[in-house]
C-alpha cells in the first residue's frame, strides 16, 4: 500500500472567507502552470517591466522604485524598515491593531528608538493625537502608520495622516497590505514615502509577493546612509540593480508567481480600479449589513470601515 503522504496532492476545494488568502481566479492559477523561465531569461525581463508598470498603476505613483518583494507582505514590512531605519534612529509608530504592533517591533529589531502611540482596536488613527504626539519627539526618522488594519477592519485617513506626518519633517511609511487593490490609496497624490503591500489579498494572487514603493526622497535615504542594510535579501539598492536596466543578479526570483501576478494585475486593469474598489465596497456593505441583521456588533468604527 502506497504511503499516504505519497498520493497526489487534492486540496479541498473552499471560498476563503478569510483576511487573506483570499480565492484566486482560475486565470491566475493557470499562469502559476505557465513554463519555467530563468529568472535572467530577457523574456522573464519583459513579463518584470510588465508587472512594475501595472504595479505603478495600482499604487498611484510615478516611482522608478516600484516592485514586488519576493515574500509575503511581512517581509515588504521588514524591507521597509531595514532600509529606511538605521541603529539609533528615531521612530513613532501609530498601534491601532496587531500589524501596528508588528511594525513597531520590527523598528526595534532595526535599532531604533521606538515611540508609540497607541489607538483602541477598533478605531482609526486620529490625526490631531498623531500631531500632539510628533509635537513631543523631535529628530524622528520615520513614523509608520497602517492604512487599513487587517486584525480589525478600520481604515485611517491616510492622505490627512500623511500631511501631518510630513509637518514633523519625518518620512511616512505605509503599511497598505489590505486595502492595495481593494481600497483607494494613492501614493503621490497623498505624499506617502514608502508604501507596501501583499499578492494574497486585494490583488487577488496566491501569497508569495509584496509590492513595495518609494518615492525618490526615501530612496536617496537608502541610497545615503552610512551604514550597511542590514539584510542582504532585502536590500533595496541591490534589488533596484536587478529589477531596472542593469539586472544585476540579486536571487532567484519567484517566476511562476511573477506570472500570477501579472496576471492578477492584468485582471484588476481590465475590470478598472475605480470599479474594483466600488465592488469592495458594494459586497463589504452587504455582509456588514447581514452580519449586524444577525445581531452581531462590529469592531470597526462606522466611518472607518
Amino acid at each position: 500500500m502506497t504511503s499516504a503522504y505519497m498520493n497526489e496532492l487534492q486540496p479541498p476545494q473552499k471560498v476563503l472567507l478569510g483576511p487573506g488568502p483570499s480565492s484566486v481566479h482560475p486565470r491566475v492559477l493557470q499562469a502559476l502552470a505557465l513554463p519555467v523561465m530563468g529568472h535572467l531569461d530577457p523574456a522573464f525581463f519583459q513579463v518584470m517591466d510588465d508587472v512594475c508598470e501595472m504595479l505603478r498603476r495600482v499604487f498611484h505613483t510615478k516611482n522608478v522604485m516600484t516592485v514586488p518583494i519576493s515574500s509575503t507582505g511581512t517581509g515588504a514590512m521588514e524591507t521597509a524598515c531595514a532600509n529606511i531605519i538605521e541603529p539609533g534612529d528615531t521612530v513613532l509608530i501609530c498601534r491601532n491593531g496587531y500589524f501596528g504592533i508588528r511594525l513597531g517591533d520590527i523598528a526595534e529589531r532595526c535599532g531604533a528608538t521606538v515611540h508609540l502611540i497607541d489607538t483602541p482596536w477598533g478605531k482609526s488613527v486620529d490625526p490631531e493625537m498623531l500631531r500632539d504626539e510628533l509635537k513631543k519627539h523631535s529628530g524622528l526618522k520615520a513614523v509608520g502608520v497602517v492604512h487599513a488594519e487587517t486584525s480589525t477592519g478600520v481604515i485611517s485617513d491616510m492622505k490627512e495622516i500623511v500631511d501631518v506626518i510630513h509637518e514633523s519633517g519625518a518620512l511616512a511609511i505605509v503599511d497598505a497590505v489590505t486595502s492595495l487593490g481593494g481600497h483607494e490609496v494613492r501614493m503621490d497624490d497623498w505624499g506617502m514615502d514608502v508604501c507596501y503591500s501583499a499578492t494574497q489579498k486585494c490583488l487577488g494572487a496566491p501569497p508569495g509577493l509584496a509590492p513595495i514603493s518609494l518615492s525618490d526622497a526615501a530612496m536617496e535615504v537608502v541610497s545615503k546612509r552610512p551604514t550597511k542594510v542590514q539584510s542582504f535579501y532585502f536590500n533595496l539598492k541591490d534589488l533596484e540593480s536587478y529589477w531596472n536596466q542593469t539586472r544585476a543578479y540579486h536571487h532567484t526570483s519567484p517566476i511562476n508567481m511573477t506570472y500570477a501576478l501579472r496576471e492578477a494585475l492584468r485582471m484588476m486593469m481590465e475590470e478598472g480600479q475605480e470599479n474594483r474598489i466600488q465592488r469592495h465596497a458594494r459586497v463589504a456593505a452587504g455582509l456588514r449589513a447581514g452580519a449586524e441583521a444577525l445581531g452581531l456588533d462590529l469592531l470597526a468604527e462606522d466611518g472607518h470601515r
